[in-house]
């Protein structure tokens, strides 16, 4: 039972939160510190952290022997999550790298971090 409502919760939370990022309909806010190709990689990272763990309640489900599941949970989630965050640390950086460039450079198309756009 408890596996059925985590794949339930989790696809019911993680999926459309993928899809708004995928899309680019995320708040003003976030439009504000991050590109349009960002919010992509983000959102193939949810992706990610969603196919993550989903592996423990499928294997679980599944009928395989417990050593092959074991095996299975030991090596794939540990290699999806850390390279999910790996894409949003990476899309991040890339975005700061970016806009620091670009304010070097002089350049007006900067975009404003949200911190700036309170004052």
């Amino acid at each position: 039972m408890f596996h059925w409502l985590w794949i339930t919760v989790w696809s019911a939370i993680v999926l459309p939160l993928a899809a708004l990022f995928l899309s680019g309909r995320v708040p003003q806010w976030m439009r504000r510190q991050s590109t349009p190709g960002g919010l992509k990689v983000k959102g193939i990272a949810i992706l990610v952290l969603y196919v993550a763990l989903l592996i423990p309640p499928v294997t679980a489900m599944s009928g395989m022997r417990s050593e092959d599941a074991d095996f299975l949970r030991m090596v794939l989630v540990p290699v999806a999550v850390f390279g999910g965050n790996g894409l949003v640390l990476g899309a991040t950086l890339c975005e700061r790298f970016n806009r620091r460039d670009a304010e070097r450079a002089g350049s007006s198309v900067v975009r404003s971090t949200w911190w700036e756009g309170r004052a």
